[in-house]
């Protein structure tokens, strides 16, 4: 059992790759950075590695500092054994590890262990549910109208965005973070949003493209409009256009929030994997 730490990016996604694309839906966190990686070459700081056995892929795992390393496991050979001598060679290395995001079961096991190991603790940040979407229901919508943001709407969405990263309990951005992100977004064409008399009421993103899916996120309606419908009908446009492409859509949901996620399955989107978000603290820290 070795933790091979992969600096050449080819050979990791040429590794990872054929594992995350068992479930490509599910995976779609990890496969859409790599397609990003594809493209681009990564910065330095980030972290890829395989956790391998017996010639075999037991988990890939990737990090994006300051975000949590995301793990993908390979079901038919993982172990708790694996898991333990996972965290002790990532330990070993000095790997910093701020916290971990995957499938519920073992990346619960694996945050344990961590804590074990380390002396530190595990809290759980968010438990998630992710979602995938072949076909749009047809559902009672809205009124308004779902169009592409444009470079007049980044004051505003910048304010919302640094408000989404709070509701969603992401690490605090500033507004000028915020603004850098969103001005990204809108040279991207990726943010669209619900309008009603020509006032946005709820926006949501277009992201992380896989083989054959694409991600629905930044889905966010500012509190005085919410409880109308329009966030819903933000989403339905959004993935009616993505599918037109793509053959599936996928998004995450905070099961703490059970109006999203009665939402989305109203729309057609139908759960296929418990996920878990997970800090990390050092011993002693406050």
């Amino acid at each position: 059992m070795m933790l091979k730490e992969y600096k050449d990016r080819r050979k990791y996604i040429d590794k990872s790759e054929p594992l995350l694309m068992r479930q490509e839906a599910e995976n779609n966190l990890a496969l859409g950075l790599l397609s990003v990686f594809k493209k681009t070459v990564p910065p330095s700081e980030v972290y890829t590695a395989l956790m391998e056995t017996e010639g075999a892929v037991a988990s890939a795992l990737l990090m994006t500092p300051p975000h949590n390393l995301i793990l993908t496991y390979n079901q038919d050979v993982m172990s708790e054994r694996l898991i333990a001598e996972m965290v002790s060679q990532l330990i070993s290395a000095g790997v910093s590890v701020p916290g971990a995001v995957g499938e519920r079961y073992w990346t619960e096991r694996f945050a344990k262990e961590w804590a074990v190991q380390t002396g530190g603790r595990a809290d759980i940040v968010m438990e998630q549910k992710i979602y995938q979407l072949h076909e749009v229901q047809p559902a009672a919508g809205s009124e308004g109208s779902f169009q592409k943001a444009k470079l007049e709407h980044l004051p505003l969405l910048t304010e919302w965005m640094a408000d989404f990263m709070t509701f969603t309990n992401e690490p605090p951005i500033t507004t000028l973070q915020a603004a850098e992100r969103m001005k990204k977004f809108l040279a991207e064409d990726s943010v669209y949003i619900w309008s009603v008399d020509g006032v946005p009421v709820s926006m949501a993103k277009k992201s992380r493209a896989t083989k054959n899916g694409i991600t629905v996120s930044l889905v966010y309606t500012p509190e005085k409009f919410r409880g109308r419908g329009y966030a819903s009908s933000c989403v339905a446009a959004l993935s009616s256009e993505l599918l037109k492409e793509y053959s599936f859509c996928t998004l995450y949901t905070d099961l703490s929030n059970p109006t999203s996620n009665s939402i989305y399955q109203k729309i057609g989107y139908k759960p296929i994997q418990d996920s878990v978000m997970i800090s990390f603290t050092d011993q002693g820290a406050v």
